[in-house]
């Protein structure tokens, strides 16, 4: 039977996320996570730390029991405090115990956690919301899809535990029955070994539904985030009217323009200086109507066009009233106005001159 998702979202959220739009929800908490996973993560090294640790804690048990029952039996004198100290002794020694689970227990399910969200911590996520206590809002998500996957995923988790537990239990119910009939050594052992066993088959099962329960909750997430084509047009408007994102783009756009002008440089024939403040590369072909201008600049920029000129030995002359001219009404990638065509065609011939006796 097909089931058309389509059904359960909203028609008018059709776009996807934008990267504001992902970040403001990485910085309310909202990001995409399996608490299923967290969980059987948890359980498996909770029995793993059970099957390690259980027989140390068994041996520790059995030595104190052994000095109290002997003394119980009359082969050596106890006294009161001595008693309660045992009994101290090993009721600390089975909370240490509990305690070291518990906390082995909490960094497996903080783990994973962790680099589902890759290290994201809100507080608010922490903060109350009237939003969510909103009865209409409440109303519409018992009847939403996610809470019919969640109902749908929990009686599944049910079932498969209920049937993990009845497994494992009925395989080990005559063993368990016999317990009374064995000593207090096999008793632990048995006990220590179904307790593994049945955390590490619920572990198990429990991993498999988390692992599939990532993809739900990815897929879950994006759709949450999904926006109207309205609200990506007032992001975008909102974006662009920002003074701060105008400057820093046109700053951006600068930088570009200035990074490609100066690999333009190497292609120039010749630069003109005035000498010290003013730069303007200028280059011809056979293959052009006229000469052009491929870079110019003042101050700083000045200096880094004549660097590269040395560096591909363009030759660099100067003439302070032309530096001046084309830098001030020729633009960059423009044809030599026609009244310094004389002008220009002299400096080229000096070049080609000076390149010719080199």
């Amino acid at each position: 039977m097909w089931i058309d998702l389509s059904i359960f979202a909203d028609p008018e959220k059709t776009e996807k996320a934008t990267p504001k739009r992902r970040q403001k929800a990485r910085e309310e908490g909202n990001v995409s996570q399996s608490p299923d996973l967290n969980m059987a993560v948890s359980l498996l090294v909770v029995s793993s730390v059970v099957y390690f640790t259980f027989g140390s804690l068994y041996s520790g048990f059995s030595k104190i029991f052994l000095i109290m029952s002997s003394s119980f039996s009359g082969a050596a004198s106890m006294s009161i405090s001595e008693a309660g100290y045992y009994l101290a002794f090993a009721f600390s020694t089975a909370l240490s115990w509990l305690i070291f689970v518990m906390i082995a227990g909490l960094i497996g399910a903080m783990l994973p956690s962790v680099l589902q969200t890759r290290f994201v911590f809100s507080m608010k996520a922490l903060i109350p919301d009237l939003k969510r206590i909103n009865p209409i809002e409440g109303i519409k998500k018992m009847f939403s899809f996610r809470t019919i996957f969640e109902f749908l995923k929990s009686l599944l988790k049910v079932i498969v535990i209920g049937y993990i537990g009845y497994v494992t239990i009925a395989g080990a119910w005559k063993s368990y029955l016999m317990m009374s009939q064995q000593s207090l050594e096999n008793s632990s052992i048995f006990l220590g070994n179904f307790i593994y066993q049945l955390l590490m088959k619920l572990g198990l099962a429990l991993l498999i539904v988390g692992i599939l329960d990532i993809y739900y909750q990815k897929w879950e997430h994006e759709r949450s985030l999904k926006m109207t084509k309205k609200e990506v047009k007032d992001e975008m408007k909102d974006y662009e009217g920002n003074p701060q994102i105008k400057n820093k783009q046109r700053q951006k756009m600068m930088l570009l323009a200035r990074s490609r002008m100066m690999q333009n440089v190497k292609n120039a024939n010749v630069v003109v200086t005035n000498p010290t403040h003013l730069a303007v590369a200028i280059e011809y072909g056979e293959s052009m109507n006229a000469p052009k201008i491929v870079a110019k600049g003042a101050g700083e920029v000045a200096e880094r066009i004549k660097k590269i000129a040395r560096e591909y030995k363009i030759p660099i002359l100067r003439n302070p009233p032309l530096a001046r001219e084309l830098f001030k009404n020729v633009e960059i990638g423009d044809e030599i106005p026609s009244r310094l065509y004389k002008i220009i065609a002299e400096l080229l011939v000096t070049v080609y001159k000076m390149k010719s006796e080199i």
